[in-house]
């Protein structure tokens, strides 16, 4: 059977991407596996000597109800078994990359919670885009409704 990864982190973008990941899968008969990575704050590596920032029993369990939560979120009627769930600590593109490989298909968002705003492509999504092995979707966030005002401005 055919499996499809996606890597999620809490953002919109990344459940915009599970949420597609999730409609597809039911549509192809495929497993889906849900990837939620997480990592030490960089800080509390820098020193052999740094203090530790955050207790990683913490961030793990953070990541845990991160990934629960947002499978909750989504309805998963009619797929055709259970998501595998994985919690990994690494950085998030080696892994995806690396789980993807097992897969047919990597689905990410094009935006997740690090780096500046600005950008269309986070690093995540630019590195798997380039690096994967497997075909890659990359979900834009949602397109926001102009408002009224919007509206007039372009009018006149």
């Amino acid at each position: 059977m055919e499996k499809i990864v996606v890597g999620i982190d809490g953002s919109e973008t990344a459940q915009q991407a599970l949420e597609w990941a999730v409609a597809e899968a039911r549509l192809r008969g495929a497993g889906l596996v849900v990837v939620h990575t997480w990592q030490q704050p960089t800080a509390a590596l820098m020193a052999p000597y740094a203090p530790v920032l955050e207790d990683p029993a913490a961030i793990e369990e953070l990541a845990r109800r991160t990934l629960t939560d947002s499978l909750a979120a989504v309805d998963l009627t009619g797929l055709a078994s259970e998501p595998e769930q994985w919690i990994v600590q690494g950085p998030a593109a080696p892994t995806l990359l690396g789980v993807a490989r097992n897969g047919s298909l990597l689905v990410v968002g094009s935006r997740g919670r690090g780096g500046f705003a600005g950008l269309v492509l986070g690093s995540v999504s630019r590195q798997v885009a380039h690096e994967a092995t497997v075909p890659v979707v990359i979900i834009p966030p949602t397109a926001r409704a102009m408002d009224a005002t919007d509206t007039d401005q372009e009018d006149g």
